[in-house]
Order: structure tokens, then C-alpha cells, then sequence
């Protein structure tokens, strides 16, 4: 299958939506790759992805959390309940 023009025009239209502040997410000059995927035979999506927006930093590993074993090694509960503890006699105090 070939491109044709008006089918380029309706990707260039759909490559213009913008975030909520109403700023084109993606910028001319933008580093992006074009890919082909499908489920099936009959099924095809052109995905592209905008390079220059990666690396995705990923969150930190969650201190309390055993990953090998896939369960937490402490309660965090705890420590926050003496935090507020501690907060709300200082307040007391001054």
C-alpha cells in the first residue's frame, strides 16, 4: 500500500493535537520512529514514537519492598505515625 497525499494530510492533522495548556505535544524537529504492528493478518497500526522524550525516567524502587520475594519487609505506617506524633508535640511545645 502506498501513501497518498491525502493520507499523509490525516496524519498531519492528527500529529497537531495539543496538552491541556493548549501546546503542541510534539515539535517539528522532534527525533521519531515509525513503526508497523498488528494483531493479526488483516491488521495493521502505524505507531510512531517520539524519540526525543526518551528515556522515560522510571520511579525509585520502593524502600520497603523486597522485589525477589514480592513482598514489603516493614511497614511504613509505623514510621509515619511517630513522625506525626513527634510533629504535634513539638507544636505543643512552642
Amino acid at each position: 500500500m502506498k501513501l497518498t497525499q491525502e493520507i499523509i494530510d490525516q496524519i498531519q492533522e492528527a500529529m497537531l493535537h495539543t496538552n491541556l495548556k493548549g501546546e503542541i505535544n510534539w515539535k517539528d524537529g522532534d527525533d521519531i520512529q515509525v513503526q508497523i504492528a498488528g494483531t493479526f493478518a488483516k491488521d495493521r497500526f502505524i505507531v510512531i514514537k517520539n524519540k526525543t522524550k526518551d528515556p522515560v525516567v522510571s520511579a525509585a524502587p520502593h524502600p520497603y519492598f523486597d522485589y525477589e520475594k514480592k513482598v514489603f519487609t516493614k511497614d511504613g505506617r509505623e514510621e509515619y505515625v511517630k513522625e506525626l506524633k513527634n510533629e504535634s508535640s513539638t507544636k505543643k511545645q512552642v
